[in-house]
């Protein structure tokens, strides 16, 4: 190779280094499960789709509500199947914010977390973290006695419905109700909350992951 060739040759090479890398992204629009409305949740650069698979997006509810009272509630998306420029997620977990939490506990209040593992009837296992506060302080029995009760309820609750029912239940508020009537016959509380959700297995078909190439219109 020539003294030029080299030169020219050098010369590409320092042009693709300092190329933007933005330049070479696409930007994916990405969209929430069926069983969350499929609603568009945000769009997602990448240089391929192969390296949006299960990559996390973390979202407020008020994003896609534009409801207020939704501000501390997060939800957790991961990506599995990419389709030309969509790509569609499956839910991850939930979880309310540190800022919100505090607010609800106020002096001369107990704070009882309880942490129990569910299964839904359609083969999702996850771990929710649910927080009660009291009206007045209380004591370890009584304590003891709403985890027992609230885990319980917990278990059977959620084993009877499939996993979009679930979060709907929690995402509507229905599920921190009935958790309410359930702690309020031991001492009387506050509030109850769903704290946060993780997702520990997923069944079969959420498994999959994949990407298809965008199909031509045909003309």
């Amino acid at each position: 190779m020539s003294e030029k060739q080299k030169a020219v040759a050098r010369q590409e090479k320092v042009a693709v280094s300092k190329r933007d890398p933005w330049a070479l992204k696409k930007w994916y629009s990405t969209y929430a499960p069926p069983y969350l409305g499929g609603v568009f949740l945000t769009e997602v650069p990448a240089s391929e789709p192969q390296k949006l698979l299960t990559r996390t997006l973390e979202m407020s509810l008020y994003d896609l509500t534009r409801d207020v009272s939704h501000l501390p509630i997060k939800l957790f998306f991961q990506i599995t199947r990419v389709e030309g420029l969509k790509a569609f997620t499956r839910f991850k977990g939930l979880e309310l914010t540190r800022d919100y939490l505090r607010f609800l506990i106020r002096r001369g209040t107990s704070k009882i977390t309880t942490i129990v593992d569910v299964r839904t009837k359609d083969g999702w296992v996850m771990r929710l973290t649910v927080v009660a506060v009291t009206t007045h302080r209380v004591g370890s029995a009584q304590k003891s006695a709403i985890r027992k009760n609230m885990s319980e309820t917990l278990v059977r609750k959620v084993a009877e419905v499939d996993v979009g029912q679930f979060l709907k239940s929690v995402l509507e508020g229905t599920l921190a109700a009935e958790l309410f009537n359930v702690g309020k016959k031991i001492a009387p509380l506050r509030k109850v909350e769903v704290a946060k959700i993780k997702t520990l297995k997923y069944p079969p078909e959420e498994l999959q992951t994949a990407v298809r190439e965008e199909i031509p219109e045909a003309v």
